[in-house]
């Protein structure tokens, strides 16, 4: 007789499974050591880590900096040979790993992101700057503008930062935004940011710090970029709002699976 076979889980179903079997570790005793479990998998999460350069420069390669690993280890040990500290690259090293801190800080009160805090992350970020002194929130069209996107007006910008957190959903249709996975949730929070572009320059990073943060809250680890999102972020910022990631939804997965803070 025919059986119907089970429908094998989806890769959202395998990241909470990995996500919750990172958080209990191997513990299958008491509450007490489920708790301690939790307990250090919460203080990892938001603590300094030795791939911070790997993750920072991979940021930068977003806005076609040519940084590699190599060069942010060395310019965090102070013995850059390619990279010297006045450069650009390397003042925005320094700022962004600063900015990273302040976001795990953020996320590890369970503080959540929004306009204003991302303006202070974006301050921080580029204070080694001068282009950027005074020159916060853009009063022109954004530099790094997408293709084929309508970025608000900069008068627009404040009242637009102002709705930017959890209560407005992100600016994102509220039913919509609530039924989706947290890990897609960020993905919008990324592409309203990005089509919102406040700052002059660097809306792409500050996005996906936007939605690092968001998935550090929700008990996510860092999603290190890759190669190939520069211009798959570009195609998704020009189309309609994300509703899936297939290729950030298998890395999350891999890194819950491998990565030994996650």
């Amino acid at each position: 007789m025919y059986q119907k076979a089970e429908l094998a889980p989806s890769l959202l179903d395998r990241l909470d499974v990995a996500l919750a079997n990172r958080i209990t570790g191997s513990a299958r005793v008491g509450e007490e050591e489920l708790l301690a479990s939790a307990q250090g998998y919460h203080d990892r999460l938001f603590r300094r880590d030795a791939r911070d350069p790997h993750f920072l420069a991979s940021l930068l390669r977003q806005r076609g900096f040519a940084v590699w690993d190599e060069d942010a280890v060395e310019v965090f040990a102070g013995n850059a040979k390619r990279l010297p500290f006045n450069s650009q690259e390397s003042q925005l090293l320094h700022g962004l790993t600063d900015a990273l801190q302040m976001i795990r800080d953020h996320a590890s009160r369970g503080g959540m992101p929004n306009g204003w805090f991302l303006t202070e992350i974006f301050r921080v970020g580029t204070r080694g700057i001068a282009r950027f002194r005074n020159n916060t929130i853009r009063s022109d069209a954004p530099w790094d503008a997408g293709l084929h996107v309508t970025h608000p007006e900069p008068a627009a910008l404040p009242a637009i930062l102002d709705t930017f957190d959890l209560d407005h959903q992100f600016r994102d249709n509220t039913s919509r935004f609530n039924s989706l996975h947290p890990l897609r949730q960020g993905y919008r929070i990324l592409w309203r940011f990005i089509r919102i572009s406040p700052f002059p320059d660097f809306n792409t990073i500050m996005g996906w710090l936007a939605m690092c943060t968001w998935l550090l809250g929700k008990g996510y680890p860092l999603l290190v970029p890759d190669a190939s999102d520069r211009e798959l972020v570009k195609r998704m910022v020009s189309g309609p709002p994300p509703t899936r990631c297939v290729q950030w939804e298998a890395r999350m997965l891999e890194s819950l699976l491998t990565s030994p803070i996650a």
